[in-house]
């Protein structure tokens, strides 16, 4: 792998506002090695150059210049009243480093406001009789460490106004300098301080649906910060100052980096610190309670998760994985065409988008009532696969793991439109009402509606915690084969009758009318209710 993908700690803080940031550190040793310097930045300092027997490390002399570009090589020029140090035959060591570095004898000081700008370079000779003048050659490099903060999220992120502050936790808890030995190649590290630094980001778009229509992924990232060696990056935090995410106000969420075991900034390191923001989705556990993804066994907590949590008002979740082993049926065996009268009691009519506030999908489920011969019950019906389907549904779990508390004797049921509208705007982040209701016609006739949404943000709700998300790629898998069926009817052209169904993809979700049998059939996907 990439150096760059080097990863070193990852830890996840919740920042409130449901929302959550998946932090990981990483080293960018190949940027930081390779970073271009142009000419004017080497010869803007001037240079120092120490001397030290490599044995006794005792002090041999000092030549002090400036650098400059010649014949694709930097050449040394002193400037010093000595324009060279004389040395008897032997193994020095020697050390080179810019005016942005204090010297006191044998002791290079560097402080945290000159971290980025300050120089040292040491390396090992033997030296000969012959020739009278011989060069050395040095690798310079940072006697600081540098950090950039990537910035990541899912759809409706605004970085283009995102901005925060990197600093100390504490007022001493930052090393306000560190001192070189020059002599015998060691650092300790001076008093704590306060650190502060602004922080804006240069915004880049990384990946747009297959239509160019939506914004899927977006990336940001900011400048260096610079830091001495050894800083502990525990003591390390990051606030937002400005920013929504999903409409929800980032200022003042604040996290600080604690990774499980010591991590310190090296020497001429280069470090990203990624955070990536997610929904701290809510999960339905198989005891009955809720919880975050932390709480959860794929998040390091103890709680098997069965479902997501798409309305706590309305205590409704929905399933991590399909019914009926996946496998797509009809909403009703029996139907003929065209179906003149419906199954259920409600329907919804021909503008069906905006009239999907009836919840309720249990009802028609496991009630005869809501149905229109007032006996069916479509859950345990086989003349209803669909609702017997998602009646049946038992979810996966581990081992050892049983059903428990108030979830023994609950029961699955086939979601209504209003059901299945709940879930995609709160799995998908569509708050944006002028974006919400679009029409589809076919020949003038209005045969369902679709809205936009963010699909990566819906499907990690499911596979973070081992579920299959009821979304699909368009550029993968046919359109036809990923709709899902709802409990609800709709007379869209006022004369007959057809089942609802949603379908999921990168850029949108829709609303579509089906045939309850003989055309193509549909998956399901069961929900519950769940007690507080």
């Amino acid at each position: 792998a990439p150096k760059e993908d080097i990863k070193l700690a990852k830890s996840d803080i919740d920042l409130g506002n449901g929302i959550v940031a998946e932090c990981t550190l990483q080293r960018d040793t190949v940027n930081r090695e390779n970073a271009p310097r142009t000419r004017a930045l080497y010869s803007t300092f001037t240079y120092t150059m120490l001397a030290f027997d490599a044995s006794t490390h005792a002090y041999k002399g000092s030549v002090a210049g400036n650098v400059t570009y010649s014949g694709g090589n930097w050449d040394f020029t002193p400037t010093s009243s000595n324009e060279s140090i004389s040395l008897t035959p032997g193994t020095y060591d020697f050390v080179l480093y810019n005016d942005k570095v204090t010297r006191s004898g044998n002791n290079l000081t560097v402080t945290q406001a000159n971290a980025a700008d300050a120089w040292i370079g040491r390396t090992t000779q033997v030296i000969t009789a012959t020739p009278r003048k011989q060069k050395v050659a040095f690798t310079m490099k940072h006697a600081g460490a540098v950090v950039k903060i990537r910035l990541e999220g899912y759809g409706k992120f605004d970085m283009a106004n995102t901005t925060g502050i990197l600093s100390s936790i504490n007022s001493t808890a930052i090393p306000s300098s560190a001192v070189y030995d020059a002599a015998n190649d060691s650092w300790t590290m001076g008093t704590g301080t306060a650190v502060s630094s602004n922080t804006t980001f240069s915004y880049t778009l990384n990946k747009k649906d297959p239509w160019g229509n939506n914004d899927l992924i977006y990336r940001a990232i900011s400048s260096e910060i610079a830091f001495l060696p050894s800083t502990d990056v525990s003591k390390l935090k990051f606030t937002f100052t400005n920013g929504k995410y999903y409409n929800l106000n980032l200022a003042g969420a604040g996290l600080i980096f604690n990774p499980a075991s010591p991590l310190k900034l090296d020497k001429n390191g280069s470090y990203i610190l990624n955070i990536k923001l997610k929904k701290n989705f809510i999960y339905l556990m198989s005891d009955g309670t809720r919880g975050f993804f932390k709480d959860t066994t794929y998040g390091g907590g103890t709680k098997t998760p069965i479902a997501v949590v798409v309305s706590r008002s309305k205590h409704l979740a929905i399933a991590l994985t399909d019914a009926n082993n996946g496998n797509p049926c009809d909403w009703c065996t029996t139907a003929p065409f065209p179906v003149t009268t419906p199954y259920n009691k409600s329907s919804v009519g021909k503008h069906m988008f905006d009239q999907t506030s009836a919840y309720n999908g249990y009802s028609e489920t496991w009630d005869a009532s809501a149905s229109t011969d007032n006996v069916t019950v479509k859950g345990t019906s086989s003349d209803f696969p669909a609702f017997k389907a998602a009646a049946e549904y038992t979810p996966t779990l581990p081992a050892g793991v049983q059903l428990t508390g108030k979830m023994v004797g609950k029961k699955w049921f086939l979601p209504s439109l209003g059901e299945w509208k709940l879930a995609c705007f709160e799995l998908g982040g569509n708050d944006d009402s002028s974006r919400m209701q679009k029409e589809q016609t076919i020949s003038g006739t209005i045969h369902g509606y679709y809205s936009w949404w963010y699909d990566l943000l819906a499907t990690e709700a499911f596979t973070q915690v081992g579920g299959t998300s009821f979304t699909q790629d368009p550029m993968v898998i046919p359109l036809i084969s990923n709709y899902y069926w709802s409990s609800s009817e709709s007379n869209y052209n006022s004369s007959s009758y057809d089942p609802c169904t949603i379908f999921g993809v990168l850029h949108g979700f829709r609303w579509w009318e089906a045939r309850y049998n003989g055309g193509t059939p549909h998956h399901v996907r069961s929900f519950i209710h769940y007690d507080e």
